[in-house]
């Protein structure tokens, strides 16, 4: 059964997330048997004792691009990347894949004519937060494995000549794409990836207003994230098309 609204299923949430899960402004209440007062649960994943060590499955262990490394040391890419890295480890925000990774521009930067890599600009730094809190939350649950992250931030020139969207979340430094498995699974990949977006599916489901998800999956292992706003979308860029619209027991 097709849905499009799930606010039914952010009612109860509050005894499910562990330490809190999405923004300053939202809160649930909490309701104890003996009615005590409610209580404001902050909903954006925090570490319950210390940031957990960086780890990369063997399976994303792949050799650092020799086209990164020559961009790494040209400029002040270097310095900038660093720069960046420390706002965001400030925040409790650290990648979970290889720099490379989440420095890729987009598919389409040779016919643009732009750059494979790039830091975004100070001013979108924190719009990254949120969205990378939210792909480690998911990561430690569980839900998410084998990854490989093939986009990030992409400049407005870059996300027209694209032919993105105007309002990308993107452009906002505040969305990942990410493919799940191998770039040519095999049949026991695929059952792999299905089954890893259904469990996408099912936290967008219970979760996904709380943390202001944005969730697109298409039929390739190819997914989105974002956490401007709560809503699923498939190839046809519809939620009629997200595998996401249907109810997954």
């Amino acid at each position: 059964m097709k849905i499009k609204h799930l606010n039914t299923y952010s009612l109860f949430l509050g005894f499910f997330i562990l330490g809190g899960c999405v923004s300053q402004q939202t809160t649930i209440p909490v309701k104890t048997v003996q009615k005590a007062p409610v209580q404001s649960v902050p909903l954006i994943p925090q570490p319950i004792e210390k940031i957990p060590t960086l780890t990369i499955e063997k399976s994303i262990r792949q050799p650092t691009p020799e086209t990164y490394l020559i961009w790494l040391n040209q400029a002040d890419n270097q310095q900038l990347l660093n720069s960046y890295k420390a706002f965001l480890s400030r925040n409790q925000a650290d990648f979970i894949v290889p720099d490379y990774q989440m420095l890729r521009s987009a598919r389409d930067w040779q016919q643009c004519n732009y750059t494979e890599y790039e830091v975004p600009p100070p001013e979108v730094w924190q719009n990254a937060v949120p969205t990378l809190q939210l792909l480690r939350y998911l990561r430690q649950q569980g839900i998410i494995s084998n990854i490989e992250v093939t986009s990030s931030y992409r400049s407005p020139f870059l996300n027209k000549c694209a032919g993105g969207a105007k309002a990308s979340s993107h452009v906002r430094n505040a969305a990942i794409d990410f493919r799940i498995g191998p770039p040519q699974p095999t049949p026991e990949d695929e059952f792999a990836i299905l089954e890893s977006k259904k469990k996408l599916c099912r936290f967008w489901q219970q979760y996904g207003k709380d943390f202001n998800m944005g969730l697109g999956v298409y039929e390739s292992g190819q997914i989105h994230i974002d956490t401007i706003g709560y809503r699923t979308w498939g190839y046809s860029h519809s939620w009629r098309s997200s595998l996401c619209g249907e109810i997954i027991p």
